[in-house]
């Protein structure tokens, strides 16, 4: 059986490049898990995007595409790219503090395994946040954004599901809903009914510990169940805390 092994950091924009750049370094040299795709939000701006394609140009290929601020690494003796595109997930706009507007778009690449030539559809998204309101959603701009994407990226998904056919779907967020309630797992599950979430189970941490402070927010939808899950060392790169976990293929 092929194992993929996947890490994710939710990222930051407020804090330095070099920060970053210390995280993807320890990612991409890791052997616990030693990681074979990576994925990251807010990573859009231009000297952020460089971190990424820098880290391991020899072993590791870097796409940022520049409709999004989301990022998707993979090791370039285990996988290549089928194709790669951006996708926008809803016409719904909202407007941040300081009066930008923000569109929500998924970054996917379908992935083909070098040796096995089994392929992965790996699509990672960073959705609006303030949108929960306890077991409720807000009744605000972002909250109508994040549930018109993710259905988007549910039609999306079924989409390229039936076109080409992946041996592995993952959807990666930053989802911004906290999975600790149950309220909100059974949410995911029923939008997603043939995927399974990263913290479903006895994979899910402590109530204490989470991906945003206690809240966890940052996790997988995925076809395939995962094997491992874990919170992964926290730094000063991100208010995130990275995760990372394995799975089938």
């Amino acid at each position: 059986m092929t194992t993929i092994r996947h890490a994710h950091s939710s990222s930051l924009y407020s804090n330095s490049p070099d920060s970053l750049a210390n995280q993807v370094e320890r990612a991409v040299e890791a052997d616990d898990p030693d990681a074979t795709t990576l994925t990251f939000t807010e990573v859009g701006s231009d000297k952020r995007t460089q971190v990424l394609k820098d880290a391991d140009p020899d072993n590791w290929a870097a796409w940022v595409p520049n409709q999004s601020d989301v990022g998707i690494m993979w090791r370039k003796h285990v996988y290549s790219p089928v194709w790669k595109e951006a996708h926008k997930l809803t016409d719904k706009v909202w407007t941040d503090g300081q009066g930008r507007k923000h569109e929500t778009w998924c970054a996917t690449a379908l992935l083909s395994h070098d040796k096995e030539g089994l392929t992965i559809f790996l699509s990672v998204c960073h959705l609006p946040s303030h949108v929960q309101n306890g077991d409720k959603f807000y009744d605000n701009a972002q909250a109508k954004a994040w549930k018109s994407a993710v259905n988007g990226w549910s039609d999306y998904w079924n989409i390229t599901r039936k076109t080409d056919k992946p041996d592995l779907g993952m959807l990666v967020a930053d989802w911004n809903i906290d999975v600790h309630s149950s309220h909100w797992m059974g949410y995911m599950t029923d939008k997603f009914p043939s995927m399974y979430c990263t913290w479903a189970g006895d994979r899910e941490p402590p109530n204490d510990k989470g991906t945003h402070g206690n809240r966890l927010i940052d996790f997988t939808m995925a076809t395939n169940k995962m094997t491992k899950a874990k919170l992964l060392k926290d730094d000063n790169s991100s208010d995130h805390r990275p995760y990372g976990e394995a799975l089938p293929l």
